[in-house]
């Protein structure tokens, strides 16, 4: 059963109907608009999967927006009924035109692909493949507006890249005569399908018929997977080579061989539009010579509308950007009066009388607001309304952003105030000594590190109790510096003092022997331990300085020495034990030159003995020892 009303709109005649839904010719009677309204059959209202590809249908139509596409109005449900209304065209499809004998010359052809091109590109980069690309869901309008002649219609079919939702893996959709070969085999597809479609559309405009027809739909499949299209060129005569070549590439079989993207395609056209001369086009809208009006051949499940060829004009801009339609576009909505025999001239089209209720409507600031009330459980969106709620949301969520922009900056500031306030702030005895013993205890740490530590705690706490630990670990930097500066300057340097000098020499001998390194540092000491209260050297040279070095010096070679000085008592004794033990053996001997071997041997040791330790005064002992030995037989 036909509905009476859905929404604000009063159901007209039926437009087109198919397997899924309908098309009718609807007014609002809030505003007079003259609509197509598209809905679901009656008895698959019910249906899951019809329903969400409806919806589906919906979805995609509010992302388009662009003057190439046949744009959606308003949508809603009225008694468990979905529908959605379109701006409604006047004039013909390319099917009927085609149907009625009209051809389509090179150049007419050429401004009309670069069109379809332009309308797909913004299809394709709000993410939507047609699918369904074939001659009835392309519009003419007797009236072409400035900048369009062809309108793209029916997304019913239509797939948003990376959704598989509404079609399983296999399944086919589409138009067998305009569908791409990877679509008739049921494989994955994008957004070259419409291309391939395009392909097709522009070879029927130029021969009257796509290539690949047969009559069992299975056999049109199979073609347009494995049969290569046959070239325009062949068909029709004057087709320059270029668009003869441009839609071969279009109809490769293997998508990676035609043109990757809409906007390629339309660079390819646009040099052939520029080149063509002009020409005024025929009014395709027209009855053809027997008078007889077109009928509708369209697909049941699209808006049977037409639109009519516009003249090319020679300067116009073929590659420019479209512009997206935005509800700030339209004083009024987009809606263009059917001309076909069954649709009533649009009355919004016409001027309104003054003082008719219909001005008082187009003068009122909002005539949305007056919309009746729906019934309970009814919905009804126009996409002034989606887009104007769209608007206050998205300025609802800057503000909201800028809000906890605001709030964030002026949080952030506190915090780095406040860290500013703090580290203003001088630490304290216990925060400096703690940070200083940390570096000092670490062995991984340089207490060079500490040092700004320890001169800010001297500075500022000189009189605390652990002042003087503190000045322990500078004094320890002072002379750590103070040693590698020694280490490090050459020895003929002029300005090099004596102390440093006698330091230098004495620091030479630890490694021959650190017992000789010691008795030069203590000697140092012995030597200038008054100099400290005299000097007038800058501190870093001078000798408290130094002389400290020496001191703990003295106290690292220390150990080293008395190592020393029981390794060479214990040495000395075991050469003088091992004399006495040859002397033995050479009484036991027998054979004279046993005898004297063995005295020799005893001979070379106690020379080596004097030899080695007669200038060490720690084994004075072992040397008097040794030359009264050799003395003796």
């Amino acid at each position: 059963m036909t509905p009476t009303r859905l929404g604000p709109y009063t159901i007209g005649n039926r437009l087109g109907r198919g397997g899924m839904g309908a098309v009718y010719e609807a007014v609002d009677e809030a505003t007079g608009q003259t609509v197509a309204l598209k809905t679901l059959v009656a008895h698959l209202g019910d249906d899951p999967g019809l329903r969400r590809r409806f919806a589906a249908e919906i979805e995609v139509l509010k992302t388009l927006r662009h003057p190439g596409i046949v744009q959606l109005l308003a949508f809603g449900e009225q008694d468990g009924h979905p529908y959605f209304a379109m701006e409604l065209v006047p004039g013909k499809s390319l099917e009927q035109m085609l149907r009625a004998g009209r051809r389509f010359s090179w150049r007419e052809t050429v401004d009309v692909a670069l069109e379809i091109a332009r309308a797909l590109k913004s299809a394709h980069d709000h993410g939507v493949v047609h699918r369904d690309l074939k001659p009835a869901n392309l519009l003419f309008a007797d009236m072409p507006e400035a900048d369009v002649t062809v309108k793209l219609a029916d997304f019913g079919i239509a797939r948003l890249f990376g959704d598989s939702g509404q079609t399983q893996a296999g399944t086919i959709v589409g138009t067998a005569e305009y569908m791409a070969p990877e679509q008739a085999a049921g494989r994955v597809i994008d957004h070259r399908v419409d291309l391939y479609a395009l392909g097709l559309v522009m070879y029927a405009m130029l021969t009257g018929r796509p290539p690949f027809q047969a009559r069992q739909m299975t056999e049109v499949l199979q073609r347009q997977q494995r049969e290569p299209a046959p070239r325009v060129s062949t068909v029709v005569a004057d087709v320059p080579a270029e668009l003869d070549g441009i839609i071969d590439r279009l109809l490769a079989k293997d998508p990676d061989q035609r043109p990757q993207s809409a906007l390629a395609v339309g660079r390819l056209l646009a040099p052939l539009a520029v080149s063509a001369q002009p020409s005024a086009a025929r009014d395709a809208a027209a009855p053809d010579a027997s008078g007889a009006q077109p009928t509708d051949h369209g697909s049941a499940d699209q808006q049977t509308v037409v639109r009519g060829v516009k003249p090319r004009e020679a300067n116009v801009n073929l590659l420019a950007a479209t512009r997206e339609f935005t509800p700030g576009d339209r004083a009024t909505p987009v809606v263009v009066a059917a001309t076909n025999r069954n649709v009533r001239p649009n009355a919004a089209t016409a001027p309104a009388p003054p003082g008719t209720d219909l001005a008082r409507r187009a003068t009122e600031p909002d005539p949305v607001t007056r919309r009746p009330p729906a019934a309970t459980g009814n919905r009804f969106t126009t996409l002034e309304e989606l887009h104007r709620t769209s608007a206050a949301e998205a300025l609802g969520r800057r503000s909201r952003e800028r809000r906890w922009q605001v709030l964030g900056a002026v949080a952030i500031l506190a915090l780095l105030l406040a860290g500013a306030f703090v580290l203003a702030q001088p630490p304290s005895a216990d925060q400096l000594q703690a940070r200083i013993t940390a570096i000092a205890v670490d062995a991984d740490a340089d207490l060079r590190d500490a040092r700004p530590l320890i001169e800010l705690f001297l500075a500022r706490y000189g009189s605390d109790p652990r002042a003087a630990e503190i000045r322990n670990l500078q004094r320890s930097l002072d002379l750590d510096a103070l040693e590698r500066r020694s280490r490090r300057r050459p020895r003929d340097e002029e300005g090099m003092t004596a102390l440093e000098r006698e330091y230098r020499a004495a620091m030479a001998r630890e490694a021959e022997s650190p017992l000789a390194c010691l008795a030069a540092l203590e000697a140092i000491v012995a030597l200038h331990g008054d100099d400290a209260a005299t000097t007038s050297v800058p501190a870093d040279d001078s000798p408290d300085l130094w002389l400290a070095l020496v001191r703990r010096q003295i106290g690292r070679v220390a150990p080293l020495a008395t190592r020393e000085r029981e390794e060479d008592l214990a040495r000395a004794a075991a050469t003088l034990a091992e004399a006495a033990t040859l002397a033995a053996a050479a009484d036991a001997a027998g054979a004279a030159a046993d005898r004297e071997r063995l005295l020799e041997r005893r001979r070379t040791l106690l020379e080596g003995l004097i030899e080695l330790y007669a200038s060490r005064t720690h084994a004075a002992e072992a040397v008097a020892q040794a030359r009264q030995l050799l003395g003796s037989p």
